[in-house]
């Protein structure tokens, strides 16, 4: 009991403790080419289902990876696992295993740039806690190979160049659309590329996106959860020229003063994606169909919500 009052003690002071302050990096607006480190449009029909780099850049289903490290922390386990050629990959098991490859791919599909990440729902291991086959993984190699893709360092939404862009609110409107308020610095990552790759030869990414398809919180939001995301509001009101959202988690000052433009923006980018990004998207989490079709039914009314703002 001592121990539960205090974790509840601490959560009431992180929740009701000032927030940091939100500004740019930047004395000036971001030129295009600096837009291009955390967003470009992306070309027509993206491949969804095997996202960036494609399908060579996939772990194989068939081979037997080794376990070098079990991560036990955080709401999902994980664990670092090597491959042929070693080929080291960060394997985070359910429930955010489906949940943050689709979130992945919806957002490049938008354009905004994002590791290779994929879904294995069934594969085997040595020295793995658990007997084979092991549970379905999302799988993130390490060093791909990929122009040199490689994560040098963390960002934070309350402090880089992009603050009070449209694409970089559209972003965060994204996330409250997610159900994800997992907004820390350290789920951001600043990857380098030997030579530009869709548009910049470095990348503001939001990276573990796992807190998804369920609904905002404090502790232990539900993530992957249908129903959840089904029952929950997207857009509660108005506040003055700002949008009120239903977001219940502790970064809640980050999306506080969302105007209807920014939320119009994402949506009409949202709209642009096809039935069958939709899909595949969902398919390369492991999704099965009628599953599938739900959430995104979600999704789309979330967005004719978001465009219906200011007419």
């Amino acid at each position: 009991m001592r121990r539960y009052v205090c974790l509840l003690l601490s959560t009431v002071c992180l929740v009701t403790a000032c927030h940091a302050s939100v500004r740019s990096t930047l004395t000036a607006p971001p030129t295009p080419e600096q837009i291009a480190e955390l967003w470009k449009a992306p070309e027509p029909g993206r491949d969804l289902f095997w996202g960036v780099g494609g399908q060579r850049l996939a772990p194989d289903p068939a081979i037997t990876y080794k376990v070098l490290a079990v991560k036990r922390g955080g709401f999902s386990m994980g664990l670092t696992v090597e491959g042929p050629r070693t080929r080291k990959w960060s394997a985070k098991l359910p429930p955010e295993a489906s949940t943050e490859v689709v979130a992945s791919r919806l957002l490049w599909g938008l354009g905004y740039h994002q590791p290779p990440i994929h879904y294995l729902g069934r594969w085997n291991a040595v020295g793995a806690p658990d007997h084979n086959p092991q549970l379905p993984a999302r799988f993130r190699e390490s060093k791909p190979d990929f122009h040199g893709l490689d994560a040098k360092d963390i960002w934070s939404y309350y402090h880089n160049p992009f603050v009070g862009t449209r694409e970089l609110n559209g972003l965060l409107v994204m996330q409250v659309m997610l159900g994800n308020s997992d907004l820390k610095d350290e789920q951001n990552a600043l990857y380098k590329l030997k030579e530009p790759v869709e548009g910049a030869s470095r990348w503001y990414v939001a990276r573990d996106l796992g807190q998804s398809f369920g609904r905002t919180g404090v502790i232990d939001a539900p993530r992957g959860d249908l129903r959840m995301f089904e029952e929950t509001p997207f857009i509660k009101g108005m506040a003055g020229q700002h949008v009120r959202f239903d977001y219940r988690g502790r970064h809640d000052v980050l999306v506080d003063h969302m105007s209807v433009d920014d939320v119009r923006w994402i949506c009409e980018k949202l709209r642009g994606l096809s039935d069958k990004q939709w899909n595949d998207a969902f398919r390369a989490g492991g999704y099965a169909p009628e599953v599938a079709s739900r959430f995104i039914r979600r999704f789309k009314q979330k967005i004719e919500e978001g465009l219906a703002l200011g007419k």
